[in-house]
């Protein structure tokens, strides 16, 4: 059994929801399984996925004249950190899964595009699946309320504010996000099963989520709970504010989360 639910309730039973009606039977003690575990693991490898990656976009421009926060674009320096996050860990990390999930918004699409280009290797073959729920707007009005006052915090001061109404407020609107991007991610992979070429090995190939900051964090933790990582790893999520261009890589079968940062200069 995993005890992260006994540490922490409160994040346990936020995320506890997402896969109560997405793929996973959910348990009702305070931890996961180790059978919810071994079956997201199962899906994952026979879609031949070791890894999931979550990327944020690059830097982008403010809200243009028609006030259509949608249209936002990279600036030159955002498409310059999305190229640097291709060249960095991106070529490391090939083979990359032929499906890249996409919030549609045109700075996430951009950067998933620029980042592909700049990994080099079967990441050219990779094809982008924008997908409406990852484009943060969706969590509106509360989400813009929410991130007004706090900003890019690290995900942790949303869920533990002293306000209880904007904890409260902060789990809802995050715990909703990783719901359905979590989902997208899962049918991701069971569309994956059958056609999988990588079966059972346990290189694989890492399955990338570009979105928006403080939303990502939320769908990153679920994962990694589901994949049965430690305290130690969900804490990096957490406590990290995710830089543009930067973000997390959930190893599936070493339970663990590393930190994606760009070489700066």
């Amino acid at each position: 059994m995993i005890g992260f639910g006994r540490s922490k309730p409160w994040l346990f039973n936020m995320l506890l929801s997402l896969s109560r009606d997405i793929v996973l039977p959910v348990p009702h003690g305070s931890t996961w399984s180790q059978t919810d575990t071994d079956a997201f693991l199962q899906r994952a490898r026979n879609a031949g996925v070791s890894k999931i990656g979550f990327l944020r976009h690059g830097k982008t421009a403010p809200t243009p004249e028609n006030g259509v926060d949608f249209d936002r674009q990279l600036t030159d320096v955002g498409k310059e950190q999305a190229a640097a996050a291709g060249k960095s860990f991106g070529k490391d990390l090939l083979p990359f899964h032929d499906t890249l999930l996409a919030s549609p918004a045109p700075r996430t699409m951009d950067t998933a595009q620029i980042f592909l280009d700049s990994s080099g290797g079967n990441a050219s073959e990779v094809r982008i699946q924008p997908v409406p729920s990852l484009y943060d707007r969706t969590m509106q009005p509360e989400g813009s309320r929410l991130f007004r006052k706090l900003g890019y915090a690290p995900f942790i001061d949303y869920v533990t504010n002293e306000s209880e109404d904007d904890r409260e407020s902060s789990r809802k609107v995050l715990g909703s996000y990783a719901h359905f991007a979590t989902k997208s991610i899962l049918e991701t992979l069971v569309t994956s099963e059958n056609g999988s070429s990588t079966g059972n090995n346990l290189k694989g190939k890492v399955l990338w989520v570009v979105g928006h900051a403080i939303y990502l964090p939320a769908t990153a933790l679920s994962v990694a709970l589901l994949a049965g990582c430690d305290e130690s790893s969900t804490d990096k999520i957490l406590s990290t504010s995710t830089k543009e261009a930067e973000g997390f890589l959930v190893d599936l079968y070493q339970s663990r989360v590393a930190i994606l940062s760009r070489q700066h200069d």
